[in-house]
Order: structure tokens, then sequence, then C-alpha cells
């Protein structure tokens, strides 16, 4: 009797690449803010600007809340397009995660954003890695939408309507 040979789907192959991304980026940093005995005490530029940057996961209630509260709030879907037509939160920006690693998210350093994805996992290695990138204020929904939407907050579903210019 032969066995049957299944490949391992693409998606899982991604995924194990961005955990491993994650480890990396979680385990240089860790590296980064332990100074060693040799170290001199003054602060380099790049260090002092590592310390202003912020990143938090927070709780859809924590999201909903700023997302109310600050205008300037970007909120960054980096799920696929067919994730986002059947739910997705109000007013957030589409960009892929293969695109937000690449570096193609076109919005200032300052701005502050708001990273999510299904369940929590690809938006904790987008947000790890737009810190590293330079952006100054990144917060991951914890959970992601399925938390999102158990938390009993409002979604769009269906397709999206084309906004008038």
């Amino acid at each position: 009797m032969r066995q049957k040979i299944t490949a391992i789907p693409y998606c899982c192959i991604i995924l194990i690449g961005f955990v491993v991304g994650a480890v990396a980026l979680t385990s240089c940093s860790a590296e980064e803010e332990q100074p060693s005995p040799s170290s001199s005490p003054v602060v380099s530029e790049s260090k002092a600007a590592a310390a202003q940057n912020q990143f938090r996961t927070i709780s859809g209630v924590e999201a909903q809340a700023m997302i109310n509260q600050r205008k300037d709030l970007l909120v960054v879907d980096v799920r696929t397009p067919q994730e986002r037509h059947q739910v997705r939160l109000a007013d957030s920006q589409l960009i892929p995660i293969g695109d937000v690693m690449r570096g193609r998210l076109a919005v200032p350093k300052e701005q502050p954003l708001l990273v999510v994805c299904a369940v929590g996992g690809r938006s904790y290695v987008a947000s790890r890695a737009l810190l590293a990138m330079g952006h100054q204020e990144v917060y991951n929904l914890e959970g992601g939408i399925d938390a999102w939407r158990r938390a009993q907050l409002p979604v769009e579903t269906g397709p999206e309507e084309r906004k008038q210019k």
C-alpha cells in the first residue's frame, strides 16, 4: 500500500518563517537593551531614539477606545484581501504582511499604528518589524479580529464600498 505524501500548506511555511523572524527580532532587541559591563555610560542617539519608540499589545476594548479618541491612529490590517472581505474593522487600511515586511507602508514614522490580523500572530510580527523600521508608536491587537468579535465590538462584512474623492 502506498502512502500519499501531502505537502505542507504554503501558508504554514510562511507562518513558521514569521515566527522565526519574531523570535530573532525579540532576541536581538533584548540583547541591545542589556548594557555590557564595558559599555560607556553615554547613551548613543540610536538607543535614545529606540527608547522613545512604543510597542504594546492591547485588548480589543483598549483598541476601540484608542480608535475613538485618537483621530491620527491608522489601523493597519495585515491579513489577506480574502480574509478582509469576510470581516474587517471600519476605516482600517489593508497592507498585507508581506508588504509590511518589505517596508511598503508609506506613512510617517511618527503616525501611531494599530496593527490587526485574524488572531494576533501576524500582527505581532508585523508590529515588531515596524518598530524595527523606526515607527515610533505601534500597537498590536491582542487576539486579533477573532477576539475583537468575541468582545462584540463593531465590524464590517462583505464588499467594501468605494469612497468618493
